[in-house]
């Protein structure tokens, strides 16, 4: 058995980048921020030879643990010379954030689950191949496209460059003036956005705009605001997050949309200027974001 933690990723902003016929090499270029809420990834060979898969302790469909099964199965085919006879694997992800809701849970599971299953099997691969693999999951089963190159990078970051980590490029936010809270309303099927060539099309004709804006002045600030133009720019902004910024919109706070997801977050100084809402979570900013149990 072993066990590994992987922080949360949200987005503010992106473009969509996935032409490549090299998955390694498709991704998206925009900015967020990695969280200390995260996925705790545990894995071990099962009873009865058989793989499974379990959400929060509930076991799932394959078919809902797609990205997992995907990672699993890459493993298993590396692993085939070192082991004689059938065995199967059941992997546990205990989730600490909403699920299709914008927090990266599918690139923070493929990403623990990757460098579980290394060191279960005993494959010795490399942290670049370990993080590839991830990647590749998640381009194949379209969970995501920039989360794993924004682990790897962790703490407020850009990507100026689609891809894997060790092929993609992402660049550091320091300012650390701004605190950050998040709001999930619920759920939004990334596949369905990022699959729609309606779709890419109006987020790539303001995404890139808005992510030079940054790349021209990367602070924190400047990352909010260009976040929030994105939202209503690309009418990517649900109901629910437009109602909440024309709330609670003031000069105290800048907020966003957490991207792809019904949900916002706030960039704060002052926590007696957040709203005061039951689900309202504080935020830590995570710069060490995978970590071994």
């Amino acid at each position: 058995m072993t066990n590994y933690w992987v922080a949360s990723h949200i987005s503010g902003l992106f473009a969509i980048y996935d032409e490549n016929i090299d998955p390694l090499k498709r991704g998206s270029r925009g900015a967020g921020f990695s969280i200390s809420r995260g996925t705790t990834t545990t894995v071990r060979f099962s009873e009865d030879n058989a793989n499974h898969f379990f959400f929060n302790k509930k076991e799932v469909d394959v078919k809902l643990a797609n990205i997992s099964s995907f990672v699993l199965n890459h493993y298993l085919k590396l692993a085939q010379t070192n082991y004689e006879g059938n065995f199967g694997v059941s992997i546990h992800h205990e989730f600490e954030i909403p699920l299709s809701a914008g927090y990266g849970a599918s690139a923070s599971g493929a990403l623990s689950c990757s460098f579980a299953l290394n060191d279960l099997l005993k494959l010795s691969l490399t942290e670049q191949e370990i993080y590839q693999i991830a990647h590749t999951a998640e381009i194949i089963e379209s969970g995501g496209l920039g989360d794993v190159l924004a682990l790897f990078k962790g703490g407020w970051e850009y990507r100026t460059l689609e891809g894997a980590p060790f092929i993609g490029k992402a660049e550091n936010i320091l300012s650390n003036q701004f605190k950050v809270a998040t709001l999930s309303f619920g759920e939004m099927n990334t596949k369905s956005i990022i699959k729609n060539i309606n779709w890419k099309e109006k987020i790539n004709s303001v995404g890139n705009l808005f992510i030079q804006e940054i790349i021209n002045e990367p602070t924190i600030r400047n990352f909010g605001l260009a976040s929030k133009q994105f939202a209503v720019s690309s009418m990517l902004a649900t109901p629910n997050v437009i109602e909440f910024m024309n709330q609670y919109d003031n000069e105290n706070l800048i907020i966003s949309q957490i991207m792809l997801g019904d949900g916002i977050f706030i960039l704060y100084k002052d926590s007696d200027d957040l709203p005061d809402h039951p689900n309202l979570v504080k935020e830590t900013i995570c710069h060490s974001t995978v970590k071994k149990l």
